[in-house]
């Protein structure tokens, strides 16, 4: 019996972990893609959950501009990212600079 129970902490456990990341995910939005005066094109990813790190919210909009890139054939290159917002503090903005070649 002490078996099963342990077994089933530790599904419950990874369900919980599961979950988390879920909503994490779901909090990280992004525009569309905007051509800038420079030629570049930009797009903004942004976490509405101040605790979501600057890496998964910088992730989130890299793949969106290489998704948009690979739907014209072309392939991303990243021209600059800006970074706005304290982690755990304030929301946390990307701006994602970037052609397609």
């Amino acid at each position: 019996m002490n078996l099963h129970a342990s077994l089933w902490r530790v599904a419950m456990r990874r369900s919980a972990y599961l979950a988390s990341i879920g909503v994490l995910s779901a909090c990280t939005t992004v525009s569309s893609v905007d051509s800038r005066q420079d030629g570049h094109l930009t797009l903004m990813s942004r976490a509405r959950w101040s605790f979501t790190s600057w890496n998964h919210v910088r992730t989130v909009g890299t793949k969106r501009a290489a998704a948009y890139c690979k739907d014209q054939g072309r392939q991303l290159h990243v021209v600059a990212v800006h970074t706005e917002g304290v982690w755990g503090v304030t929301d946390q903005m990307i701006e994602v600079v970037f052609d397609c070649y």
